[in-house]
């Protein structure tokens, strides 16, 4: 990607009402596009920095004989969170030659072209938990991976949210990993549960997921006189992320647990434009401010196929 200032060169062959057709990516209603926006929440963040903060306890009730003193409860601070906002910005400039002999408005539409890239880049940088969610360089508040058999409890022991043996895209998986999930212990160490909302997966397992979450009988070969639970008891959706690339075998479900996966927008894309005289050209930018994580990774469960 060449980061030159636009001139009547860089644009020829607009400069001639000649052409027929422009053929470009689609920039209209970038924001509109995001594929982030079906898998993970979003909110706003007042400060350059936010901290969530894990409790836990105090557990279970005690049983107590008649007269006795009830015992005493305690609850205990867990990890904190911390979200920090990052800056992403890009800039074009244009020679004022460039806009006065330009013929095709939508050669230039440089607010447009700025807005898509940025968006493509708040979804690939939210894809990038997903691309990196069993990568130990790359930790939550608790010290370890998103996707870990290591996450900590306030009040001492561990849980995982990940399978000990990876499990290919399958009803069998899907309900071993939802059993697994059920059984998922709260911050007071008792078990608590989530329930499944959404598969994430790479784009190249749409088929696969589509029999699973869709056929009213086992979708497996030769076993179709048997109910598909996962279609009859779960409503999943499957949402494909396109920029998932770097594998098509991995695939997680997004569960109904409050603080999981999560962007936070310090501040929405504001575009600027402003001219240089000393070499009359126009430049055009565009910025945002955002931060994303997990707090709870009871809202993540991964497969690492």
């Amino acid at each position: 990607m060449s980061s030159a200032a636009i001139f009547t060169s860089t644009i020829f062959n607009g400069v001639k009402l000649t052409l027929d057709q422009i053929v470009d990516d689609d920039t209209e209603n970038a924001e509109s596009t995001l594929v982030c926006k079906k898998w993970l929440k979003t909110e706003s963040q007042e400060d350059y920095y936010e901290d969530d903060l894990e409790m836990g306890g105090p557990g279970l009730a005690s049983e107590v004989s008649e007269g006795q003193e009830i015992e005493v409860g305690a609850i205990r601070e867990g990890y904190i969170t911390r979200y920090i906002a990052r800056k992403f910005g890009l800039k074009l400039i244009v020679t004022d030659e460039a806009v006065e002999d330009n013929k095709y408005p939508e050669i230039l539409k440089l607010g447009k072209r700025l807005s898509r890239a940025l968006y493509k880049t708040v979804d690939i940088d939210m894809t990038n938990m997903l691309v990196r969610a069993a990568n130990t360089s790359y930790t939550g508040g608790d010290g370890v991976a998103l996707a870990s058999a290591s996450h900590t409890l306030p009040n001492g022991g561990t849980f995982s949210n990940t399978f000990a043996t990876p499990m290919a895209p399958s009803r069998i998986a899907v309900g071993a990993a939802v059993s697994l999930m059920r059984k998922f212990p709260g911050h007071d160490g008792v078990t608590e549960g989530v329930e499944p909302k959404k598969i994430v997966h790479p784009t190249e397992q749409w088929m696969v997921w589509s029999g699973i979450l869709n056929s009213s009988l086992a979708p497996e070969p030769g076993n179709f006189a048997e109910i598909n639970a996962v279609k009859r008891d779960l409503n999943i959706e499957a949402v494909p992320v396109k920029y998932w690339s770097n594998t098509t075998t991995n695939w997680g479900i997004i569960t109904d647990a409050e603080n999981g996966l999560k962007m936070k927008w310090r501040r929405k894309p504001r575009k600027n434009s402003w001219v240089e005289n000393d070499n009359e050209t126009m430049k055009y930018s565009i910025t945002a401010r955002w931060s994303r994580g997990w707090s709870d990774p009871r809202g993540f469960f991964f497969s690492n196929a």
